[in-house]
């Protein structure tokens, strides 16, 4: 939950609640890598406020709730989020921030102690458990689920297989799609880090096209590959953890009741590709 707050100065800032989070080490750890990489490179990120104890963490007690959580206050960054499709050259230095990112990671000497959530296989079960409890309210049919089902245990294999090299496997903002960056002046600011953790490239850039049309996705590709190189299996592995993205965005809308008609949306769309992918039939790029 965050909120915008407009200082007297004119100064702007995100105060952020972070709801279910029961340490401050893990949300120090967002901060601690958003600090290296403002230090770091020339991406404009969002720069965090101490309080008055010199914490970058402060956890509020509510009496009446009797439950507390932990804030943050960081300094907004001016711009616009994308009202459609990006153009090309929005995309090109997308692809370029990213690859800012991904290299960051790869070159970066984490902390110890550095905590945050981690994306293999474990978290792509928990997001298909999530999808089966939608059959008993009749939001998705048996026959859909068993399709899923099915893909899940391909894309399943597919992770297993990867191997974690430097090259490979990192930190990564695990969200950056057109309201997680804005645009200022042609040039994208990446924001919302609360999801990064440790992943393979690939899933990030997974989760970034699923905000992108083929054509996007495919001029995003041939950028990305101008500041780094993919594997040889890159279409394959990226077909996978697109259907693992949009499962997980699924099992996400699935926990608000306010979502269910987005959710029933989104179905056919995950079907008809994961009938593809099951198939052997390419359906990204």
């Amino acid at each position: 939950m965050t909120f915008l707050i407009e200082a007297h100065d004119n100064n702007k800032y995100v105060l952020k609640q972070h709801l279910g989070i029961k340490t401050a080490n893990m949300i120090e750890s967002e901060l601690l890598w958003l600090k290296a990489i403002a230090k770091d490179t020339n991406l404009n990120v969002q720069r965090t406020i101490k309080n008055t104890y010199d914490e970058l963490t402060t956890l509020v007690f509510d009496k009446v709730t009797g439950t507390s959580f932990y804030w943050t206050l960081q300094v907004y960054i001016v711009g616009e989020t994308l009202k459609g499709q990006p153009s090309e050259s929005e995309i090109e230095n997308l692809a370029q921030l990213m690859v800012t990112l991904h290299e960051h990671s790869i070159n970066w000497n984490i902390p110890d102690g550095f905590e945050r959530p981690i994306y293999e296989t474990e978290d792509l079960i928990y997001s298909l458990q999530q999808l089966k409890k939608m059959m008993s309210i009749r939001k998705m049919t048996s026959n859909d689920f068993e399709i899923i089902e099915k893909a899940t245990k391909k894309i399943s294999l597919i992770i297993k297989a990867q191997d974690k090299t430097k090259d490979t496997w990192g930190l990564i903002h695990a969200d950056l799609h057109e309201s997680n960056y804005v645009l200022y002046q042609g040039q994208p600011a990446p924001i919302d880090f609360s999801s990064c953790g440790f992943g393979f490239y690939l899933y990030d850039i997974a989760i970034t096209f699923l905000h992108l049309n083929p054509q996007g996705r495919k001029d995003f590709i041939s950028y990305y590959q101008k500041g780094r190189n993919l594997q040889d299996d890159y279409i394959q592995v990226l077909e996978a953890f697109f259907l693992w993205a949009i499962i997980k965005n699924l099992a996400f809308l699935a926990k608000n009741p306010k979502e269910h008609k987005e959710f029933a949306n989104i179905i056919p769309f995950l079907i008809k590709n994961c009938v593809k992918f099951l198939q052997g039939e390419k359906f990204l790029l």
